[in-house]
């Protein structure tokens, strides 16, 4: 039979093996240049209103202050957390069924390559931080202590929103175990969701391309019937989850996923509606995941870090349903453990990783821009070129193309491109930022000047420009953008 103990060492060793090595991918290089990390007195950043993530930051600080700029330490981290949900669902699952059950669901969890992407990407940490404090008062709440079930799940709001319907899930778990409901604490846990619900939407409307909310140019309307094509892109995925790139592509629009998605739903529920029956915890998971993937647009439509929670609750319907099959229980765990061993070197290299993406043929300009920023100038304006046959119109794509040829010396092309840019994007301050860089580089400083200058009044916190007027023997205006008293520094 399968046991703990015999999962545990071997699960252990194969996600330190398969998560400590590597590099900073995306997104994560943003952590050194953010005050709600580096400065020591970060925690004026975490206090504010528009920080949504306050938890999820703070152990970035640490880790900062901890490792320094290592990728090796941030991704440990990462794997405490991921190891510390599992240890979770193992106590949740053995408290509702049993050791044997227990053991499978956790070393699934664990070991399932749709839960990996908070455990290899530093920057995703926030959903699974989230989720673990969701899985601790998943804990607390079935061991009849609401007061810490509710403080738990407070902390989980603070690492990330994502999962603001979880008390409904422990609100279906309690009926489908006949328990009485904890009207109060619902009610106390649904107000704080609506709270940090309040708090996101505000924070997206104030800060210039946020991730969600208001800070994405589609509606909810257009957004549902992506996510018609998402949810299905995650679903087959359980079984056979390959093909999952940082960057997916976009899906598919599908309106009619929805109404078959509700009378699944309605004739499921007459059939699985005890939490000892396997299809019962198929209901969870889908009322953590249609937050963020419904009708709230986020930059992001199709993104496997969303299945981090949901897959928790997935991995105890499927031990319910292999703890009489112990053999094709193990068989699974091999084949996603050998599935994950496989994306294993794509993330040790970030252009390995952007590579791959672009090898998948997406439809979006981003995967090629972030491979063109990690190769040699031949290759980086071979990827822009394709890049500007998928989006011709993107500035973006203009933009990186004129960095390319700046750091080749050829400024003209140089400025060239920069000119394209700005005119696609007339608005941009960093446009005109770049494009005195090129003219700087050509020999006119005035005309530099007076870009550098214009960028400055369209954003006064452009630290480029700023940079580029003092290069200039120039006074640059007064800076009122320092939030810390360090970066004031």
């Amino acid at each position: 039979m399968v046991t703990s103990r015999l999962l545990l060492a071997p699960a252990l060793a194969f996600l330190a093996w398969l998560a400590l090595p590597g590099t900073f991918v995306f997104d994560d290089h943003s952590l050194f240049a953010s005050p709600a990390v580096a400065p020591l007195d970060a925690w004026r950043q975490w206090a504010a209103l528009e920080q949504t993530r306050p938890l999820t930051y703070v152990t970035f600080w640490f880790d900062f202050h901890l490792w320094g700029p290592v990728a090796a330490g941030f991704r440990f981290t990462n794997l405490l957390i991921h190891s510390l949900s599992a240890a979770l669902l193992f106590l949740v699952t053995r408290h509702l069924f049993n050791p044997a059950a227990a053991a499978i669901a956790a070393a699934l969890f664990a070991l399932h390559p749709l839960t990996h992407e908070p455990l290899l990407y530093v920057f995703a940490r926030s959903s699974s931080l989230a989720a673990l404090f969701c899985l601790a008062a998943l804990w607390f709440w079935l061991r009849e202590q609401p007061v810490k079930a509710t403080a738990a799940f407070a902390l989980s709001l603070l690492a990330k929103e994502e999962w603001v319907a979880f008390p409904l899930a422990l609100l279906l778990i309690d009926f489908a175990r006949q328990q009485r409901p904890r009207w109060l604490y619902v009610s106390a846990m649904l107000t704080l969701s609506a709270a940090a619900g309040a708090r996101v939407l505000y924070a997206t409307k104030l800060i210039a391309a946020s991730g969600s909310g208001f800070g994405q140019q589609t509606t909810p309307y257009k957004y549902l019937l992506l996510q018609g094509g998402a949810i299905p892109a995650y679903l087959w995925r359980i079984l056979l989850p390959v093909n999952m790139s940082i960057d997916p592509a976009r899906p598919s629009e599908n309106l009619l996923f929805w109404p078959v998605l509700v009378l699944a739903v309605l004739a499921a529920s007459w059939f699985w509606a005890k939490s000892t029956q396997p299809g019962f915890w198929l209901f969870p998971a889908l009322i953590v995941l249609l937050p963020s993937s419904s009708i709230l647009p986020a930059a992001d439509a199709l993104a496997f870090r969303r299945m981090y929670l949901p897959m928790a609750f997935l991995a105890i319907a499927a031990a319910l349903f292999l703890a009489k099959w112990p053999k094709l229980a193990l068989a699974l765990l091999l084949l996603f453990a050998s599935l994950a061993a496989a994306r294993r070197s794509t993330w040790q290299s970030e252009r390995a990783l952007w590579a791959q993406v672009v090898a998948g043929h997406p439809s979006t300009p981003r995967p090629y821009i972030q491979l063109a920023r990690l190769s040699p100038p031949a290759e980086a304006l071979a990827a822009l070129d394709a890049a500007k046959n998928i989006a011709p119109a993107n500035p973006d794509v203009a933009s990186e193309s004129g960095r390319v040829w700046l750091e080749s010396g050829n400024a003209a092309q140089a400025l060239q491109e920069f000119g394209r840019a700005l005119a696609l994007a007339p608005g941009q301050a960093r446009h005109l930022q770049n494009r005195g860089a090129a003219l700087l580089a050509l020999g006119q400083p005035e005309a530099a000047r007076a870009d550098f200058e214009a960028a400055l009044q369209r954003d006064p916190c452009l630290k480029p420009a700023r940079e580029n007027l003092v290069r200039l023997g120039l006074a640059p205006p007064p800076n009122l953008c320092p939030t810390t008293s360090s970066a004031a520094k």
